[in-house]
Formats: structure tokens, sequence, C-alpha cells
């Protein structure tokens, strides 16, 4: 498994600097500035890419990126991070291309703060980039990875308390290597992003983790909101209720 990991993290580099792998990651660059308001705190992380998609904050913070010769070593699966102790993740292709993906999100659940943000970059697979996996050497990057539909990512984070408060899309052209008619199908994108949103190449999830407080809140009930008026203020008893006063008929001389 070390070895898989190993080799898929240095394909996966390889790739990125291709000239394919430098428009998508351009692409969601844009995208991710876009998105500076969701991410807050001090501590701030990028996990899967080399390259630092973070945003430009004018405030003070750390950023730090771990990835294959990055600032960080580490595995995705089990993180180098203590709890509770990073304000805003990114997530860049970390699902696709991990064998545990359902770990990778309990590990971002378990360093993220209360109301911590996490940010997933996925390839999408109802799109034409999904359509091109399907259809090459599934061996190849990024082709080897699995592609998860929005829909499914959104019941893994529900489960761990996430609430997705943002959703973005990104990449509408098909997946050319060669880099002039990639640049010559650019009108799709302005097409895709009016037309048909869902089917983009990727999908940016914004969630924020949401804190559920362990102590049950008991609810004080009061007599007033079960009887009304008097009955409230003393319990019924055989003792203190009145026989109704009944006149006497007159009797006829």
């Amino acid at each position: 498994m070390v070895d898989y990991k190993a080799n898929t993290e240095k394909i996966m580099a390889k790739w990125w600097q291709s000239p394919l792998g430098h428009s998508v990651l351009a692409q969601e660059q844009t995208v991710i500035q876009s998105l500076t308001t969701h991410f807050h705190g001090y501590y701030q992380l990028q996990i899967g890419i080399k390259q630092s998609l973070l945003p430009s904050l004018s405030r003070p913070c750390i950023q730090k990126v771990m990835a294959l010769s990055a600032d960080v070593q580490g595995d995705s699966i089990s993180l180098p991070f203590k709890c509770h102790s990073i304000d805003s993740l990114l997530l860049g292709h970390v699902l696709e291309f991990s064998t545990e993906p359902h770990q990778v999100l309990r590990e971002a659940e378990r360093i993220l703060v209360a109301d911590g943000t996490v940010i997933l970059c996925c390839f999408n697979p109802w799109s034409f980039w999904g359509l091109r996996r399907l259809l090459s050497w599934q061996d190849t990057p990024p082709w080897k990875g699995t592609f998860f539909s929005q829909t499914r990512i959104k019941d893994w984070l529900a489960l761990l308390n996430f609430e997705v408060i943002s959703s973005k899309h990104c990449l509408y052209r098909p997946a050319i290597q060669n880099p002039k008619w990639f640049d010559r199908l650019n009108i799709i994108e302005r097409w895709g992003k009016r037309l048909w949103p869902v089917f983009s190449g990727v999908t940016i999830l914004v969630a924020q983790k949401r804190t559920i407080p362990l102590t049950p809140v008991t609810m004080l009930w009061r007599a007033k909101q079960l009887f009304p008026g008097q009955l409230a203020q003393r319990p019924v008893s055989r003792g203190n209720m009145r026989t109704p006063y009944t006149p006497r008929s007159k009797v006829k001389s």
C-alpha cells in the first residue's frame, strides 16, 4: 500500500506539471481565490498538490502544503497534526487517488477546529472528463483515480457533521492534451457556466464542521403549560373538590 501511494503521488506530481495539468490548476486557483471569505483562522493547510492554491490574504496567517517534496510530508489517512489544530483545510484531488477516501474525511474532521472549513477539489464523473476516464486506459493519470459524484461526497460529509455551504464548478472543456486545441475550445467554458454547470470537469465544495453538544438540554415542564387557571396552583384531590350547590325545590303546602 505504501508503494502504491508513493507511485501515485509521483505520477500525479508529474501530470500536474503537464500543460493539461497546469490548465486545471489555473482554473481551480481562480475559483479558490474567490472563496477567500471561507479561509478563516490562523492555520491553513493544503493537501494533495505541491503547487499552492491557497488564496493570498491580507491578514496574518500560516499556510502550509502537505505533498510530495512540499512543506510537510505525511499520509492523508493518518495526518501528522493534533486534533482541532487546523482552521481551514484544502483537499486538492485527494479523495480520487486515496485507497480510503472515507478515512481521509475522518482525519479532516479530526484536525479541524469547531466550525472549521474544508474545501474539496474533485473531478466530476458526469462530465467530459468522466467520459474520458471511461474510454481511457485507467492505469494512467489522472484516469487511474476514482471519480466520485457530488451527491456521494455530500453524503459522506453529512455523516461527519459537515454542512456544505457553497459549491463551485469549472473546467467544461474536454481533456485534450494538445495545448493549442485546448485553448481553441475556450468558448465552451463560457457556455458551460450558463447552460450546464453541473457537468463541469471539476467540482469545488466548501463544507463547514458543525459541533453538536453532547449534553442533552432538558426541558423544564411547568404546570401552567399543562393545566389552565386555578388547577395549576394546587393539586386536585377529593378534599378540595366542592360539591356544586343545588337549590332546593319549594315544598307545596
